[in-house]
């Protein structure tokens, strides 16, 4: 295993588990990015029965991952505790996804549709809870000392974000370019159904190539356990662990901030969507370059985060990420809403397609946004993985897929609220399912739902971060202990 002088991982190493999340990234991106306006637009239910569809999944999945991780922790096997959970959990996400895109559009009644797009979303999420929960914990364990769990986890988001941008960004030009209908009138791509085909196979062999990309990468790692002793896989035993953990005021604080944080995200990136299409009327080029650029600029801050960390320690860098994201969301209310620029203002061409100055600026701020938000995912990533290892110390057990599960519990329960809350308030706005034109004022209601929402909760997450104790003072002196 490839080791750098200062004995800490390679960065050959670490990419080579970061590549897991990118598969992560396309089955959960590619359903936040275009399952509401899916199930909205393509399948015809209204967004309240839509949202309710993913919301309850993405619960059952939060639900879920504690379990996960507690079998992951107590699993005894010849490769180990994580390995055949990745690679099983990974397939079956590929194979289900595919299915989400295809099934229900086999359908015509609104009910059966509704509860296909539902059993779907719960099995995608099961799939997503086997595979990711023994996949975050192996990167505890791939990298344990403070700097190099913000480095390994700034990789790891700097690949989401790529494969993010690669089939989520790209995905507009890829497989949704308009296209002219019989009356010669220009219907955008994500309202053509068949569009979705291409696209669910694509992705669904990337997922698998990614996933099998990181299990023989990180093979050295599937060390054989079973002579290991079990602590315990009884119903009580998982209470106690579970119980222990939401107990932790450390962890507590990390807990809520990144929960909050992960509402904002939700809002934001689900509104936004409806925001290009219907108030921004971006083309399919235009599409690309705005929400590109945002993923962009969250895999680079995702990647820098550890200069970040070693420059001004987590919590600093936390509040920075804040720092621009409010700037970039409140400063494209200002722009768009205060009147200071209207969508497709000056307009010109780039690479031969239709651009605008207007398009630019959106893109310009849209990244100031995702950027803040991706110093602040690979922040609280590694806190709780700072977490974990002070609270083995003290008590001698090893719960970092326990820690890792309820980590990714309040993410999801997060993201599950927020994707309930995303259909009312797309519903609030009065934008109309199956629409091709809304009326002006749900075009500007959804715009205003999409430029403040993120930022206003965004700052309540700063209190939680404010109240995170640990520093690299104290980690270090930490670390010096265990390791007499």
């Amino acid at each position: 295993m490839a080791q750098s002088r200062t004995g800490q991982k390679s960065q050959l190493d670490i990419f080579k588990y970061a590549v897991g999340d990118g598969a992560f990234s396309i089955t959960m991106n590619g359903m936040s990015n275009f399952a509401m306006i899916y199930l909205t637009q393509i399948l015809g239910l209204n967004p309240a029965w839509a949202s309710l569809a993913i919301s309850v999944a993405i619960f059952w999945d939060a639900i879920t991952d504690p379990i996960m991780g507690h079998i992951s922790d107590n699993t005894r096997t010849r490769w180990g505790r994580r390995h055949p959970y990745v690679l099983i959990g990974g397939f079956l996400s590929a194979a289900l996804f595919v299915s989400f895109w295809t099934l229900p559009q086999l359908l015509s009644s609104p009910v059966l549709i509704f509860i296909v797009a539902l059993v779907l979303n719960l099995m995608i999420r099961t799939a997503l809870t086997v595979y990711m929960v023994p996949y975050t914990a192996l990167g505890f364990e791939i990298c344990p000392e403070y700097e190099s769990r913000a480095r390994l986890q700034g990789a790891r988001f700097f690949i989401n974000q790529t494969c993010n941008f690669l089939f989520g960004a790209m995905a507009w030009s890829l497989f949704f370019q308009e296209e002219m209908n019989e009356a010669g009138e220009m219907i955008d791509g994500a309202l053509i159904p068949g569009n979705y085909l291409l696209m669910a196979i694509s992705l669904g062999v990337a997922i698998m190539t990614l996933v099998s990309i990181c299990c023989w990468g990180t093979r050295n790692y599937a060390v054989d356990n079973r002579k290991e002793p079990v602590e315990g896989n009884s119903i009580r035993d998982f209470w106690v662990d579970f119980s222990s953990i939401l107990r932790d005021r450390l962890a507590l604080a990390v807990f809520g901030f990144f929960m909050l944080a992960t509402l904002s995200f939700m809002l934001m990136a689900q509104t936004q969507m409806f925001t290009y299409v219907f108030f921004m009327k971006f083309s399919a080029f235009e599409k690309t370059f705005v929400h590109g650029g945002g993923m962009l600029a969250f895999a680079f801050a995702s990647l820098n985060v550890s200069r970040l960390v070693r420059r001004f320690d987590k919590k600093p860098a936390g509040f920075i990420g804040i720092g621009m994201a409010v700037f970039g969301g409140l400063s494209l209310l200002a722009v768009f809403i205060g009147g200071l620029m209207e969508p497709g203002q000056i307009p010109f061409t780039l690479f031969g397609k239709s651009f605008s100055v207007a398009t630019l600026v959106f893109g310009l701020l849209q990244m100031c946004w995702w950027g803040g938000c991706g110093f602040l995912v690979p922040l609280a990533s590694s806190m709780i993985a700072d977490v974990a290892a002070i609270n083995e110390q003290n008590t001698g057990k090893l719960k970092n897929a326990g820690y890792a599960s309820v980590f990714t519990f309040c993410a999801k329960a997060a993201g599950s609220i927020g994707m309930f809350i995303c259909g009312s308030l797309v519903g609030l706005a009065g934008i109309v399912s199956g629409a091709t034109d809304q009326t002006p004022e749900a075009v500007r209601n959804i715009a205003i739902l999409t430029f403040i929402s993120g930022p206003v909760v965004i700052c309540i997450a700063g209190v939680f971060l404010y109240k995170y104790p640990v520093t690299r003072v104290q980690m270090e002196a930490f670390e010096k202990r265990e390791d007499a």
